[in-house]
């Protein structure tokens, strides 16, 4: 639909509304507030943002086909430096996203067990 046709659509919405105009939304604060101070809305705020990036969702992406992943492996198939991938997989860990393991002077990667996303 053309955004001109929208537009049309909500002018004659807007012309049959009576006097009590947005009394259907008096509600909205309330609700906006029980979302926000709900005990997991910053955990899942946190995963979103996480997988919001498009390096980072490669990278779980790939930790979903082969289980585990070098640091210098992740910095190999994203074409970064070693400071990128540090930072995001900070981000991802700090999400609970994935879980790393020092082996030696090499890090390694893999999803941490709770995570349940529909990864490309």
């Amino acid at each position: 639909m053309a955004d001109l046709d929208i537009d049309q659509a909500l002018e004659r919405r807007l012309e049959t509304l009576d006097e009590d105009v947005g009394t259907c939304c008096e509600d909205l604060p309330r609700l906006v507030e029980d979302a926000r101070s709900s005990s997991s809305f910053t955990e899942h705020l946190e995963r979103y943002r996480a997988i919001a990036d498009e390096k980072r969702l490669l990278v779980l992406a790939m930790l979903a086909r082969s289980k585990t992943l070098c640091a210098c492996e992740v910095q190999a198939a994203l074409g970064v430096t070693h400071a990128t991938v540090s930072h995001h997989m900070g981000t991802l860990r700090a999400a609970g996203l994935v879980e790393s393991e020092k082996r030696g002077k090499w890090v390694f990667y893999r999803l941490s067990d709770d995570v349940n996303l529909p990864l490309p």
